[in-house]
């Protein structure tokens, strides 16, 4: 297999999650005299991804400037290192938790873990519902104020960042080391524990999902509990979800960080985006002026800046897709309908109705 080739593996393994498995071979292909200087770029800039440590990014990162001096993307990706290093200097770094507390969330309290050490941390989607702001707590003496930042629903899964400097992060089991019959710990904030096993079609063979024995009835609040193993390695989140059986399903860890980096992605590309109350995906209809969401066309919240940008209609007819949909027919929109009514005004579409009638 070629150079070029393990790049292209290594970049597959970052986007899945499976980090631990990518780091070798971007630590090969980053001087690999087989690659050209682009993709000697793009190993160290995906190298810098594996860490959250900011010396080590930036080191990544002037490497890969050095062989792409002309690419300004790796320039505003430093910018923003920079920027996040200075505002962290400001508050010092503290021992990550092993499980955090979750509240003010539209369905009550709930767990959840950090997944790097810049603060990010996961908890459920069902917690946090349609709220946008919510209280971390990390002990009962420290607490911090978090933003929801981006919800998977169809996972059960939201990343809330807090601006902490974290150290001391939790060891996590390596996928193909999960198997059947495993003894699992369920933790939850404030102290309280589920021991379970884990039952057949979990394991190493599944990306996605563990399935424990512990009942959907027995979680706590919004969920959201930190699941280890007998070692203290963490394993996974669990959700709300259940099987066919009632049982809990959690989310894996391979899964959670395959999101995470998803996430972290969409925030380069458009870092002037939010997050969507209704269904959770980064919008950015506010930056144009407009006041629904371009994935779901819900309503979004409004703040004395946003509601002073002019629409800038050009910008939201293609944001909207406007010209891709045929108009309605009592405001002319054309972002689409659901349930014969629009999606902008939110009126009955007569020609829907008369069809449908």
């Amino acid at each position: 297999m070629g150079a070029g080739q393990d790049l292209q593996r290594a970049i597959v393994l970052m986007r899945d999650g499976e980090v631990e498995a990518a780091v070798p071979l971007l630590l090969r292909l980053r001087d690999a005299p087989e690659l050209d200087d682009k993709g000697r770029a793009a190993a160290n800039v995906w190298l810098a991804e594996t860490r959250d440590a900011p010396d080590f990014k930036r080191r990544c990162l002037e490497q890969a400037l050095r062989h792409e001096p002309d690419n300004a993307q790796i320039r505003r990706g430093l910018q923003r290192l920079e920027r996040a290093n200075g505002a962290s200097l400001q508050r010092p770094p503290v021992r990550a938790p092993q499980v955090a507390g979750v509240s003010g969330g539209l369905n009550g309290a709930a767990s959840g873990i950090f997944v790097s050490e810049s603060g990010l941390l996961a908890t459920t989607s069902y917690a946090v519902g349609s709220r946008l702001e919510v209280t971390v707590s990390l002990n009962r003496q420290s607490s911090v104020p978090g933003r929801v930042m981006r919800r998977y629903p169809g996972d059960d899964l939201a990343f809330i960042e807090t601006g902490l400097s974290l150290f001391g992060m939790p060891a996590m089991r390596p996928a193909a080391d999960i198997i059947d019959q495993m003894a699992l710990l369920a933790l939850s904030y404030g102290g309280f524990k589920l021991r379970a096993q884990l039952l057949p079609g979990g394991g190493g063979l599944s990306r996605r999902w563990l399935r424990a024995s512990l009942p959907l009835v027995q979680l706590q609040g919004g969920g959201g509990e930190a699941l280890y193993d007998s070692q203290g390695q963490l394993l996974g989140l669990l959700t709300r979800n259940g099987d066919a059986a009632g049982m809990v399903l959690a989310l894996t860890m391979t899964r959670v960080r395959a999101l995470a980096e998803r996430y972290r992605r969409e925030q380069k590309l458009m870092p002037e985006s939010l997050c969507c109350p209704h269904c959770g995906g980064l919008t950015r209809a506010r930056v144009f002026g407009g006041k629904t969401c371009e994935h779901c066309g819900g309503w979004l919240p409004g703040g004395n800046a946003s509601d002073r940008v002019e629409p800038n209609r050009d910008k939201l007819k293609a944001l909207y897709g406007e010209d891709r949909r045929p108009p309605c027919p009592v405001c002319g929109a054309r972002v689409g309908h659901y349930d014969e009514r629009c999606l902008r005004c939110g009126r009955a579409m007569p020609a829907l109705a008369g069809l449908a009638s």
